[in-house]
């Protein structure tokens, strides 16, 4: 889901408020009906709460696994770059090893 911006948050509430107001109703009293609406329609009641809360502690931490997987690419990255230039400085050292082996062959 998109992150709704503080500024349209704002412009709507107000519209919402005048609209009520416009109508003769309390914007308070209009919030609360459409709220009853929304969980009447998905068959909402007291007898859901604990389900819900459930639900709402299952979304916290799948978006906390979210975030550390989102993290571990970064962390794995930085570990690749790591032993990429231990190796390179391995294989350097090799190479210099070598030659000075070989050095040593033809001067004998």
């Amino acid at each position: 889901m998109q992150a709704i911006t503080k500024a349209e948050k704002t412009k709507v509430t107000s519209l919402f408020n005048l609209l009520a107001e416009a109508n003769g109703e309390d914007p308070n009293d209009l919030l609360h009906q459409l709220k009853v609406k929304e969980l009447e329609k998905n068959n909402i009641d007291e007898g859901s709460r604990m389900l819900l809360q459930q639900m709402a502690k299952l979304q916290v931490e799948n978006s906390q696994l979210r975030k550390k997987q989102e993290e571990s690419p970064k962390e794995n990255r930085a570990d690749l770059i790591t032993n990429q230039t231990t190796h390179s400085k391995q294989e350097g050292q090799s190479k210099s090893t070598d030659e000075n082996k070989n050095k040593r062959k033809e001067e004998e």
